[in-house]
């Protein structure tokens, strides 16, 4: 969308966030970042086809921040990625679709911002990694101008919503923590009880039939992820990163 459509759904989302002066021209200088780097340097490619991982790894950059009090950081991060995103909700293809894009670009810098239901669906954001990803892989672009518009102010408002919640984890995610970290403990001494029968099962291998060298170093592969698994689930561990824990 046109910078002037980024910054007024900027302010929009801003005040919800209860932005004072300073913190807002932050907010806004990394909504317009990426527009004014293609503008700077020819050579940078359209970033209208990102990735939601790319993305989600912006978003990432601005929660750390906020857990740590760098607000100025993290209000520039997610600037940065809500661009992104609402670059998405835009119908975009090199040739064919070009002029389509640029028509909704046009007409959407003349509709008039849903405010109200900005407000609304920055209420309805939860604070979860899981949820954010969820949103900026639903994204679909759209060829009709009011609906693009409307998608790009519900998902902005939803990301910024999940990004600047509570840092406070809630108490369920707190029980897996602990039943994670139990967990975790229990398995690593699991672990030290099969790492050393395993080697003294190889050891003896090795010693009795020494032409089965090869069969032996395929097992041994094979028994590495043995090392390397905690016992948590990966999707726990973002969960418990997304406050600060883990």
């Amino acid at each position: 969308m046109r910078i002037e459509t980024h910054v007024a759904i900027g302010r929009a989302i801003s005040r919800q966030l209860g932005l004072d002066p300073y913190l807002k021209k932050c907010f806004i200088r990394g909504l317009r970042r990426p527009d004014l780097r293609v503008k700077r340097e020819r050579r940078v490619r359209s970033h209208l086809g990102i990735h939601p991982e790319s993305i989600m790894s912006i978003v990432w950059s601005a929660r750390r921040a906020y857990l740590t009090g760098d607000y100025v950081r993290s209000l520039e991060h997610l600037g940065v990625a809500l661009h992104y995103v609402q670059d998405k909700c835009v119908v975009w293809a090199r040739r064919r679709l070009r002029r389509v894009h640029n028509r909704v670009e046009r007409t959407a810098l003349s509709l008039e911002l849903p405010v109200e239901a900005i407000r609304e669906d920055f209420g309805r954001a939860e604070c979860s990694t899981i949820f954010v990803k969820s949103i900026l892989y639903s994204i679909k672009p759209s060829a009709d101008p009011v609906e693009a518009l409307r998608n790009a102010c519900y998902y902005l408002a939803l990301v910024a919503g999940a990004v600047y919640n509570s840092s406070k984890p809630p108490r369920d995610l707190i029980e897996k923590y602990e039943e994670a970290k139990a967990m975790a403990a229990k398995w690593r001494r699991i672990r030290r009880f099969l790492v050393s029968a395993l080697a003294l099962v190889f050891c003896g291998l090795l010693i009795l039939y020494p032409h089965l060298l090869a069969i032996y170093f395929i097992a041994a592969i094979l028994s590495l992820p043995l090392l390397f698994y905690s016992g948590v689930d990966p999707r726990l561990r973002e969960e418990l990163a997304w406050y600060g824990l883990g």
